[in-house]
This record gives structure tokens, C-alpha cells and sequence, in this order.
């Protein structure tokens, strides 16, 4: 059976931000619930320096890809929910790796 992996970005607008502490006071609350009720790893990989925005990477691995695609879709209502507007957004799942031949196992 394959492995699957899904790699979403999700780019986050908050136009009414002014100052690098208060878009932290939003992003992080953001990425710590992602981790806390999502199976996904959430990075901040761009825009930390950045007032207005921000971008996050999230990944999940499964052997299900449309179960991997919901779990995405949840992420991202949860984002929006938050109050944030979700300027972009991107998602690639793969497959990788093989089965193992029968004298693998």
C-alpha cells in the first residue's frame, strides 16, 4: 500500500494588523490549534517579518488520500474562522514508496 503525503500552504492576510507583536497575538493561537486538532505538522515559512501576512506550511502522511484532503479542509475552516482571510492556499499530495516485494516483509 502507498504512502500518501499532503503538503498544503496556506496564506494568511490580516491587513488590520500593525505591529510584528500583534500579528504574533493571531498567528500563533492559529498554528498551535492546527497542531492540537489536526494530525499535521504547521510551519511558518514566510512573512514573519512581514505585518499583514503570513504564509504556513502544513503536512500531513496517510494512506488515504481523500482522508488526507479533509484533513486539510478542516484545517483551513478552522483558519478562517479564526478571522483571518485566506489570501492563497495550495495543496499537493503524493504518493511515495512502494509495496515491498513478498521476501521484504
Amino acid at each position: 500500500m502507498a504512502t500518501f503525503v499532503a503538503v498544503a500552504h496556506f496564506e494568511l492576510s490580516m491587513p488590520w494588523v500593525s505591529s510584528l507583536k500583534e500579528k504574533r497575538a493571531v498567528v500563533v493561537p492559529i498554528v498551535e490549534g492546527l497542531r492540537r486538532r489536526y494530525p499535521l505538522v504547521v510551519a511558518r515559512v514566510a512573512g514573519q517579518d512581514a505585518h499583514r501576512w503570513e504564509r504556513l506550511a502544513l503536512v500531513s502522511v496517510g494512506t488515504d488520500p481523500n482522508a488526507l484532503r479533509g484533513t486539510v479542509e478542516a484545517a483551513e475552516r478552522f483558519v478562517v474562522a479564526s478571522g483571518v482571510e485566506l489570501r492563497w492556499r495550495s495543496l499537493d499530495v503524493e504518493a511515495w514508496g512502494d509495496e515491498p516485494a513478498a521476501h521484504e516483509r
